[in-house]
């Protein structure tokens, strides 16, 4: 294995889109160490391992990442680095990486409803989660990438077209593929606020025919699914699902996700150019056509009210790492 960085050369540019391009943003050197290690032996991938808030700042000013893993770092406020990066890089996924071992179910609704991809913790004990985690977000990436450039990839060339309709309008999708990779090559806006993991509403959709043509719903679909406040029972989460057959008839909801508070509080005051939806939940907040209140508004701010705090105090944390552990890393370190 390559000697991990702790810092990323100044003025070095990211290179072309060809890989996935990771920046790994953390002040504590034996989590950073940890993270790079995980991530280098995960996949092919371009990572700029940051510890100072400049360093950082400039290494997102220099190129286009795909994904930004935001631990703790020094000068700046985990909260105030998310809210900047939301403005200046709009369509950033961001992972949050929190030092407790165990991350509460409140943590990561949040995380969603804020917008970001998810969030992992850093603890050696959970590096399986972590993998998987990343695994999947970088998949949807991707795939991102795939349908915005319009070039299959090797195994869907090789598998057969299957028939199937959006919105009334017929296409086509290569069997096995991802109903989201169908619906963005199709140019339809999905926000993905979870980053594809099934842990909001934002991909989901109305299957009006053909539910037996869709893969079945995994753990996760079926958790976030129950907790979604819809009035149809027909929905599934695009990103957690594959085409597996021909007629499958696809209804996207009509509507606006509002991805923040700032968002929504913007529009309070003016009436609805379409209807308004909860990211999380997929729920209703206003109709198109009606007067957006602060009722609404409220709403989104009593489950940010009652955790943020819990989670700046979480995020501060450090995992208690074996002493092991802690021996293995400090060498590795050394080298």
């Amino acid at each position: 294995m390559s000697k991990l960085l702790t810092s990323n050369p100044s003025g070095t540019k990211p290179p072309p889109n060809s890989k996935i391009r990771i920046v790994v943003a953390e002040s504590d050197t034996v989590i950073l160490s940890q993270l790079l290690e995980t991530l280098e032996g995960m996949g092919k991938w371009v990572i700029y391992p940051c510890s100072e808030y400049k360093e950082l700042y400039n290494t997102l000013a220099q190129g286009s990442p795909d994904l930004l893993l935001l631990g703790n770092v020094n000068q700046g406020s985990c909260f105030d680095i998310c809210r900047q990066c939301q403005k200046d890089y709009e369509h950033l996924p961001i992972v949050l990486i929190s030092h407790e071992t165990k991350v509460p179910d409140f943590y990561r609704q949040w995380v969603s409803e804020k917008g970001f991809g998810d969030v992992v913790s850093s603890a050696p004990t959970c590096r399986s989660e972590f993998i998987s985690v990343i695994q999947n977000i970088v998949g949807v990436i991707q795939a991102q990438k795939q349908a915005q450039s319009f070039s299959p990839s090797p195994q869907e060339e090789d598998a057969p077209s299957l028939f199937l309709e959006i919105d009334g309008t017929p296409t086509k999708a290569k069997e096995g593929a991802r109903l989201l990779s169908v619906l963005l090559a199709n140019h339809v806006k999905v926000l993905k606020a979870c980053g594809g993991q099934g842990r909001c509403a934002t991909c989901h959709v109305y299957v009006n025919q053909g539910m037996e043509c869709l893969t079945p719903p995994t753990e996760q679909e079926k958790l976030t699914l129950s907790l979604m406040k819809i009035e149809r029972e027909n929905a599934r989460l695009a990103c957690q699902c594959r085409v597996i057959g021909n007629g499958v008839a696809l209804e996207v909801p009509k509507g606006k996700y509002v991805g923040s508070e700032a968002e929504l509080e913007s529009l309070v005051g003016k009436k609805a150019q379409q209807t308004i939806i909860h990211p999380i939940t997929g729920e209703v907040l206003v109709r198109e056509g009606k007067l957006i209140l602060r009722s609404a508004l409220e709403k989104m701010q009593e489950v940010n009210q009652q955790f943020e705090k819990e989670m700046a105090t979480m995020l501060s944390r450090k995992p208690n790492l074996p002493a092991k552990e802690k021996n293995k890393v400090t060498r590795r370190n050394e080298q």
